[in-house]
């Protein structure tokens, strides 16, 4: 018999995390894989075939977008953007009910309703949760993947088993790198369950775990291989794109400047105080489940070790190892309000109350300016206002923006994400560059297309020393690439002229 709290508990961690996003839902895209999903997801509900997606391992995400723009034009939503964005309101939504009954199952329901807040009002969980992106999908099958297979440990029954296999293999078609980075948590919880006072059959550990195997890679081969048998050729390209922004060109090594700022991140994530407590929360963890420290450190400690060393990292790419960090600070913050001593209970629930609220505070002019304005497309639709119909526009990353929204022609520029730029590069694109001028037609730069992965300001150097840059206006932007916690700037757009 299901008591009363145990079934308005979840619904009401479900629905209040469903408002919240919804309050604070993106106007506009955020990303510039966000627009991409958007036009991927449309063009495959239009032509019925699934579109490519830039990126590596992300052909479910495109079906999701093309389920959520369908729907989406029943409730008479007309922006397909709007349409991706519901997507991580509901995932994130689901994501932060799937953690309560996980920590529920792990622990008790009273810490399980501190890591479902904790969770919902961390700032880089929240930041993702408004706009479409894969990181909050992946980390919703992640934690119901973790859910079901723990059900299997306590009730042997095989359906969990399946489901569980269904959900990570969903996870791996969403966003192929988590899954690999979480697999090691994944493979650990497997064998060794999540408890160490329960004893623990290995009798079909090995029939078990290759079956598991065996679904999770089904789902996720099925899926690429629908990409690769519908246009196998731009796969192919952005495999090798992949292979070559490889990881050890971008790997900085451990406790670079990129492990500094990422654990910056972390820390204003969680403030000062939500990091002392996972530390003594390590302590206590340890204590009441060995178990679940050594998932939890697996969780969180490969992940970061890898991703916080590359050029190319931000805050999102930390969202599916969240849960790892908030279970140890709910257990120790569930133990403190657990005393008998008052000064005990009151540091536990102030400490609560600054972790849930001040990181959040600290980005909630930036969610609700994004609510209420699309700097990003407003932006590139004032280019097209102020540009020539038959002009160019140099590109840095933001060409999708300039084809979509200016509708104007661009030139992509030479650059580096880790090194000096090439200057074959250089000289090639002055010819294309020159080639376009001669045949009188007007070419633009944004001032952020200017400087942008140009480590050495070897383009904007070179750009100065042939051309004129005429100043033509400028307009607020949200930088797309950086974190939620940066300033919005004033960004120029220029007249490319020749130097006589």
């Amino acid at each position: 018999m299901v008591s009363r709290s145990q079934f308005w508990v979840p619904c009401i961690i479900l629905l209040f995390s469903l408002c919240l996003h919804l309050s604070l839902i993106s106007k506009g895209f955020v990303t510039i894989d966000c627009l991409g999903l958007a036009i991927a997801s449309q063009a495959t509900l239009d032509t019925h075939q699934l579109h490519y997606l830039p990126g590596s391992g992300y052909p479910l995400m495109v079906l999701l977008g093309s389920f959520f723009i369908f729907i989406g034009k029943y409730i008479g939503i007309t922006d397909p953007i709007i349409s991706v964005n519901l997507i991580s309101v509901t995932f994130s939504s689901i994501a932060v009910l799937a953690f309560y009954l996980l920590i529920k199952k792990c622990c008790d329901a009273f810490t399980a309703i501190l890591a479902s807040f904790i969770l919902l009002l961390n700032p880089i969980f929240f930041d993702v949760s408004t706009y479409g992106i894969n990181h909050t999908p992946s980390l919703c099958f992640l934690l119901l993947g973790l859910l079901s297979l723990l059900h299997f440990q306590t009730e042997s029954n095989i359906r969990n088993l399946l489901l569980s296999g269904l959900y990570i293999g969903c996870m791996g078609a969403t966003r192929l790198p988590d899954l690999i980075l979480a697999a090691p948590a994944i493979l650990y919880i497997f064998i060794f369950g999540s408890n160490t006072s329960l004893p623990k059959d290995n009798k079909h550990t090995t029939r078990d775990l290759f079956l598991f195997m065996m679904i999770v890679v089904l789902i996720i081969t099925l899926l690429h291989l629908t990409y690769y048998l519908h246009d196998h050729t731009g796969y192919g390209i952005q495999a090798k794109s992949n292979r070559d922004l490889n990881l050890l060109d971008s790997f900085h090594g451990i406790l670079s400047l990129a492990f500094i700022n990422s654990l910056g991140w972390l820390k204003q994530s969680f403030n000062t105080i939500g990091i002392v407590c996972f530390a003594a929360g390590l302590y206590y963890t340890a204590v009441f489940n060995k178990n679940l420290l050594i998932f939890t450190v697996l969780w969180w400690i490969i992940p970061l070790g890898l991703l916080s060393n590359i050029i190319t990292c931000s805050p999102r790419y930390f969202t599916f190892l969240l849960p790892a960090i908030i279970i140890p600070i709910s257990i120790f913050l569930a133990h403190m309000l657990r005393q008998h001593r008052m000064l005990l209970k009151a540091f536990a629930l102030i400490s609560f109350i600054i972790i849930i609220s001040k990181p959040v505070l600290d980005i909630k002019n930036i969610l609700i300016r994004r609510h209420h304005y699309a700097l990003i497309s407003e932006y590139y639709r004032w280019v097209g206002r102020s540009t020539e119909p038959d002009a160019t526009l140099i590109s840095s990353d933001d060409g999708l923006f300039i084809t979509y929204y200016s509708k104007r022609d661009v030139l992509g520029k030479p650059y580096s994400l880790i090194g000096s730029l090439s200057h074959q590069e250089l000289v090639d694109f002055k010819k294309n560059l020159e080639r376009i001028l001669n045949n009188r037609k007007m070419v633009y730069i944004t001032e952020l297309a200017l400087v942008q992965n140009d480590r050495y300001q070897e383009f904007k150097k070179f750009m100065q020393r042939y051309y004129h840059l005429v100043y033509v206006g400028q307009r607020p932007l949200e930088l797309w690439y950086q974190t939620p916690y940066e300033p919005i700037w004033s960004v120029n757009l220029y007249k490319v002229e020749k130097k006589n």
